[in-house]
């Protein structure tokens, strides 16, 4: 498993906190994150499968829950990144993500939290759409 990429689905080189801004987390993956994410009730539930689609519960409520607070206030599916994951592949996952989420400006991953560039400042609410 990519270590940036959760078990829901959260790509963790888009987060806020990964980038750095006041928010120091190296991934959920990595350990040492921050006191959210170690709180994380799906992150606690992941046991040997890398995926929570792996899982026979899935969807979970609570997956489904942090799915349509996503979809509502960031406009990502962490559905839709796990059906992605399982159809094509972790590796075009991520080229996907980078693709989608690349600044325009200054060439560097946008955070799926904010509708600008945490780099360069740059205003893009399209970015990230399909």
């Amino acid at each position: 498993m990519n270590q940036l990429i959760a078990p829901c689905g959260m790509n963790c080189a888009l987060c806020q906190a990964y980038q750095g801004k006041g928010l120091a987390c190296r991934g959920c993956g990595l350990g040492g994150e921050r006191k959210a994410c170690q709180n994380c009730s799906i992150r606690k539930c992941h046991k040997k499968e890398d995926f929570c689609f792996e899982c026979p519960d899935y969807p979970c409520k609570r997956l489904k829950a942090l799915d349509k607070r996503y979809r509502t206030k960031y406009q990502m599916s962490m559905l839709e990144n796990l059906e992605f994951i399982r159809a094509k592949g972790l590796d075009a996952f991520v080229r996907d993500q980078e693709n989608r989420y690349r600044c325009s400006r200054c060439g560097k991953l946008r955070t799926v939290h904010q509708e600008y560039c945490l780099y360069c400042a740059r205003m893009d609410k399209e970015a990230g759409k399909k």
